[in-house]
């Protein structure tokens, strides 16, 4: 909220998790990898890398 009350525009679309190894990959709609840095940054949300991905469900 406080990314869009700001004006930017980033939307949370949904979590996949692999308990397997344990990872968790979180699917944002941005304008930036830096945008989601910034936004996972502020919420205190650990994360590993953050890499360009395109949503494919029918």
């Amino acid at each position: 909220e406080k990314m869009s009350g700001a004006g930017e525009k980033i939307s949370y679309i949904r979590s996949t998790f692999a308990p397997e190894d344990g990872r968790c990959m979180c699917l944002f709609e941005g304008e930036s990898a830096e945008q989601v840095q910034r936004l996972n940054d502020t919420a205190g949300l650990p994360y590993s890398r953050v890499v360009e991905a395109l949503d494919l469900t029918p």
